[in-house]
């Protein structure tokens, strides 16, 4: 009787939830992290002549945060051709395009990293006070080289806009621009903001900017840091688990701190998976690496043969041959 009742509560709960309109059924599905499910939810009602703008952009949200990045920015790109009003269609087509970008070859990159500017930017015409999209385009500015767009005064002074909208997330910004720039100065805004200090964002940037200059024990200082403080949100929890993972890298790359790393990584992977879950196979490939500088080679083989038959990516595989 018990597993009746539990059996038709179940079925119940199951058409409550195929009763809610499909944007609310995504969005809950994207809360959870529930990109396969997204996926297998919308593939039916996409096709190559649907014209609905918001099918074709939430197959393209999708696909993209799966790592398919190339299929997402043909999704999003039907999408905006329908609809280039959206600011969060453009949002979305800007990541996939830049994501697009970092897997080309050098002759389409530049391509699409200039339709990534431009919707970006678009972005933040449409919805001028959105702070993720101040965000995005000012992060772009201050990355790309001059010929695909970058423009570090345009960075920084969109980085001062987003302080006024959104103190905190500014205050990040600037500390994040100003380190590549003027450390003094960053320095001096970290020891100055009390809550920033709390966060575990301003060393996970520190650190980023020590392994940069090489310096891969202070870097793994700051990201040992960077993992040990509070996650109050979301962003926070990001760069928390983002810093246990370049721990980890740091120590493969830097050949040191063997076991801190082991323990940093295995926290990730255990961790990351719905927030960061593009981060899962190198991440475990880089345990890996650091199994065999341990002289741990059977762990390290039970990794790296399920991942070198499971992964999609190319640039792993070859690295995984390397060491098999």
């Amino acid at each position: 009787m018990r597993l009746t009742a539990t059996l038709l509560l179940s079925l119940s709960c199951f058409s409550l939830q195929a009763e809610l309109p499909l944007q609310q059924q995504l969005e809950t599905l994207w809360q959870q992290g529930a990109y396969a499910e997204a996926k297998h939810l919308l593939t039916p009602k996409v096709t190559k002549k649907t014209k609905d703008a918001f099918l074709l952009a939430a197959l393209g949200r999708t696909e993209l945060a799966l790592g398919e990045a190339e299929a997402a920015t043909d999704w999003l790109e039907r999408a905006i051709k329908l609809d280039g009003t959206n600011a969060e269609y453009q949002f979305y087509y800007a990541n996939a395009s830049c994501n697009t970008a970092q897997k080309v070859n050098m002759l389409s990159a530049l391509g699409h990293a200039k339709r990534c500017v431009k919707a970006y930017e678009t972005a933040h015409t449409l919805a001028p006070a959105e702070p993720k999209y101040l965000q995005a385009l000012a992060q772009y500015y201050a990355q790309a080289p001059g010929v695909a767009g970058g423009d570090k005064a345009k960075a920084m002074a969109l980085a001062k806009q987003l302080t006024e909208v959104n103190p905190l997330k500014g205050q990040l910004l600037q500390l994040e621009l100003l380190l590549r720039e003027d450390p003094a100065q960053a320095e001096a805004l970290l020891a100055a903001n009390p809550e920033l200090q709390q966060r575990p964002e301003p060393y996970f940037l520190l650190g980023v900017t020590q392994a940069a200059k090489r310096d891969y024990p202070a870097a793994i200082g700051q990201f040992q840091r960077a993992s040990e403080q509070e996650a109050a949100d979301k962003d926070a929890l990001r760069s928390k688990l983002l810093a246990l993972y370049q721990l980890g890298r740091a120590a493969v790359i830097g050949k040191t701190a063997t076991e801190q790393g082991i323990g940093a990584l295995r926290q990730f992977i255990a961790e990351s998976s719905e927030l960061l879950p593009e981060y899962q196979d190198w991440a475990q490939f880089r345990l890996a690496q650091l199994y065999l500088a341990n002289e741990q080679r059977p762990d390290a083989e039970a990794l790296l043969r399920p991942l070198q038959a499971s992964t999609k990516d190319d640039n792993l595989k070859t690295e995984i041959k390397k060491v098999l």
